[in-house]
């Protein structure tokens, strides 16, 4: 009897189908032109199994299928497939007229609403004129953008008024002087719709004009100046001569002030430390080979002072006389009676 009440249970659960999780209830979503969007939608129970589900569009009091409406052409995608009880469905390409309120339905009276609110393009400056300077032979941005950055305009067109009409010159060419030379300032930004012109010449002064619909137009009025690369100074002097005087106007060309980069002080100023300290590298050297020099010649002195006192020697003369055993009248030679002998003499 409890098996088959629990047989009867596990039927009875498979049975009931998906309940969505926010039954009866509606959420409300947020998108931008040009971007995508996911509207959620998911079994209660990630058990259950799904029968049949659709999603629905509110169309004035009718609710149509969006599979079925043009409008939608290869723009939706249903996470189904990767998870059963996922039934979201995402939007790719977001454009305003998909704004408005859609329904995911499983079973009958079982739903949840989604309102999707659809925020496009509204230009910044729109309806008014904005003044540029550009210099000849440099590039210049013609600023232009949406008050959401988020948003990408489903239509965007730059013009140039030439002659009494304006003619395209982005993404169309329909002037050749505009070739190669015009591109979106930064792609990676949907709402930013600026211009970037390059190698610019005074033919492309003028008024451009920023089209994202009939209601979303700004001008920009462009000026192309001549970028003078010298300036020159008259000044008039005055030389004298003892004929005549007569004027001379000297031109005295501007030449543009180059600011020294800081390390260069740097390196001077490393460079005239090293210096100086080999220079007093060098006088220490030279006062220590001095003083060494003095002590060798004193010692020198000394030495030799020692050698001469050794070869000092005086010598003196003694003479001995015998008086007591020679007579008077005998003649004494007093060479042979003479001895030498050595004194040293110290100080």
């Amino acid at each position: 009897m409890r098996d088959c009440l629990y047989l009867f249970l596990f039927m009875l659960h498979f049975s009931t189908g998906c309940i969505v999780s926010n039954e009866q209830q509606t959420i409300v979503i947020t998108g931008y032109t040009g971007a995508s969007v996911v509207l959620p939608c998911s079994c209660a129970d990630p058990q259950s199994t799904v029968g049949t589900f659709t999603w629905h569009f509110q169309q004035g009091n009718q609710w149509i299928q969006v599979f079925q409406d043009e409008k939608y052409s290869g723009r939706l995608v249903l996470f189904d497939e990767l998870s059963p009880t996922n039934l979201s469905l995402l939007i790719s390409d977001l454009r305003t007229n998909d704004q408005g309120y859609y329904r995911c339905m499983t079973e009958t009276n079982i739903f949840t609403d989604v309102v999707l609110n659809v925020k496009g393009c509204d230009l910044a400056e729109n309806r008014r004129t904005v003044a540029v300077t550009g210099y000849s032979g440099e590039s210049v941005v013609l600023p232009c953008s949406c008050t959401e950055l988020l948003a990408k305009p489903e239509h965007i067109q730059w013009k140039y008024l030439k002659g009494n009409q304006y003619k395209e010159i982005y993404p169309n060419k329909q002037i050749e002087n505009y070739k190669n030379r015009v591109k979106m300032f930064n792609p990676n930004t949907p709402g930013n719709l600026s211009l970037h012109i390059s190698a610019l010449t005074t033919e492309d002064q003028g008024d451009y004009q920023c089209v994202v619909s009939s209601q979303q137009v700004l001008t920009v009025r462009l000026r192309v100046e001549e970028k003078t690369p010298v300036h020159t100074i008259s000044l008039t002097t005055h030389q004298p001569s003892h004929l005549t005087q007569d004027s001379t106007t000297l031109q005295l060309e501007l030449i543009p002030q180059h600011h020294t980069p800081q390390f260069v002080f740097i390196l001077l100023g490393v460079f005239c430390s090293v210096l100086f300290l080999a220079l007093l590298a060098f006088i220490c050297w030279r006062c220590i080979g001095s003083r060494n020099a003095k002590k060798v010649t004193t010692d020198g002195e000394e030495l030799k002072r020692e050698q001469d006192n050794q070869d000092d020697v005086m010598y003196s003369t003694v003479v001995h006389v015998k008086t007591a055993s020679t007579p008077a009248h005998t003649h004494s030679d007093p060479a042979e009676l003479t001895e030498y002998a050595s004194i040293n003499i110290k100080p």
